[in-house]
């Protein structure tokens, strides 16, 4: 079970990450148009699109193999296999980058800059995944609420600023974010796995290659992933710019952040504290004990979630006169279901867990096809007919299709994985 001070850090790090995301979507949107802000949450969602597809897989692959990779070496290890694999995937990066670029152009807009930033963004959050995914194996909460507070705090504080000193423009904005992005990364990386000792580096029975070869057999069943859960995330504020209008993409993205986060918070929370011991617990083979850790997991994220559905639903204008600027609040009303939606995301995503922790990541893919199956056909019938309105019904809708989905197929793991083991330890004590 976690220590007490991993509890209260982990805990700390989601509060002040919540509360800076909540001051930066505030100030923004009193700084920014709609169609401004609209502007920003479609590029920053570009590049949530590229590192789900190219550092998210291999950070998964990287948390389940630490326990494994740390008793046979040292995290360094593991952290340079992490290395070399996103060096393998930089020449396809560079050709998705300058496709982008080319369809932008196409578009009729002329700024190259907008594609560079978004690079460069892209570099910097995906060396930063790499190294707080490990700090979360490693169970040093402590470091990682401290980066995630400091980017929380710094980066749409450093767009604010930007906006007050040039004006309302999206590539000041971003070039603000890219170098807030680039200073918290040297800052927090450095010295941040200290060298092992020479005897110790040197009786490492890992092989570079068979390493690297494991950590892609984990991580490209999880790379569609990418594209899906963006999909299904993401994709509703695209379907609204194209049919609608960028403006009403900006007070979609607007409301949409300020609903979701509570949700996405709390899940990422429970899943820092409690994700790693499950993990250890399947890898041991204590089934037992694993199906007492996810009972306690999906609990705690289901029974928070109901609470604060109920809370956007009585307070969502309240909520909206404090949280957002003057020009969003009108959209207040897409409140409650869009959080209805991410409370049954987040139980949905304490099942997917399941799969990951047992190597089933083809059935993740799964779960998440069904739910972007159901946004593809809901999301713009919904928009065609009622507009902003018919977007956020149908975010409840397409994560209730994926819950079913993932109750199934997490079920059928668990009961696939066998019967529990008793752990070598315990058999090395069993008196005879």
């Amino acid at each position: 079970m976690p220590s007490l001070a991993e509890v209260l850090w982990v805990f700390f790090g989601q509060a002040a990450t919540a509360l800076g995301t909540v001051v930066g979507v505030r100030t923004l949107t009193q700084l920014l148009p709609p169609a401004t802000y609209g502007a920003v949450s479609l590029a920053l969602g570009m590049s949530v699109l590229a590192i789900s597809l190219v550092a998210t897989p291999l950070t998964q692959a990287a948390i389940h193999f630490y326990p494994a990779v740390v008793a046979e070496g040292s995290v360094h290890d593991l952290l340079a296999s992490v290395r070399r694999c996103y060096r393998a995937m930089l020449p396809w990066v560079v050709i998705a980058a300058v496709g982008a670029g080319a369809a932008y152009f196409a578009l009729g807009h002329h700024s190259p800059v907008l594609v560079v930033l978004l690079a460069l963004l892209l570099a910097a959050d995906c060396w930063r995944a790499a190294n707080i995914s490990l700090l979360n194996a490693a169970r040093r909460q402590g470091r990682i609420a401290l980066w995630t507070t400091a980017d929380a705090w710094s980066r749409p504080l450093a767009g604010s600023a930007a906006v007050l000193l040039v004006g309302p423009s999206t590539l000041w904005v971003l070039a603000a974010y890219v170098l807030t992005s680039a200073v918290l990364l040297l800052t927090f990386s450095w010295r941040l796995w200290p060298r092992a000792a020479p005897a110790a580096r040197h009786s490492s029975t890992l092989s570079p290659a068979l390493l690297d070869a494991r950590m892609w057999s984990y991580a490209v069943p999880r790379i569609p992933l990418g594209i899906i859960g963006w999909a299904s995330s993401l994709g509703d504020r695209y379907v609204i710019g194209g049919l609608l209008s960028v403006h009403d993409a900006g007070l979609y993205a607007a409301v949409y952040g300020l609903a979701s986060s509570p949700f996405i918070i709390l899940g990422g929370c429970v899943e820092l504290a409690l994700r790693p011991i499950y993990q250890t617990a399947v890898s041991g083979g204590e089934r037992r004990r694993a199906g007492a850790i996810l009972g306690m997991w999906l609990l705690l994220v289901a029974g928070a979630s109901a609470l604060g559905v109920v809370g956007f639903a009585l307070f969502h204008r309240e909520l909206a006169a404090i949280f957002v600027g003057a020009s969003y609040r009108g959209a207040s009303a897409l409140m409650p279901w869009i959080g209805a939606g991410y409370a049954i995301k987040a139980s949905s995503g304490v099942l997917e867990r399941v799969c990951y922790a047992y190597g089933r990541t083809q059935r993740v893919l799964l779960i998440q096809l069904c739910s972007v199956a159901a946004t593809l056909v809901c999301t713009p019938a919904g928009v065609l007919m009622l507009g902003l309105q018919g977007a956020a019904y149908a975010v409840p809708v397409c994560f209730c299709t994926q819950l079913v989905a993932a109750s199934v197929l997490a079920r059928r793991t668990i009961w696939e994985s066998g019967p529990e083991r008793v752990p070598a330890h315990a058999i090395a004590t069993r008196p005879s």
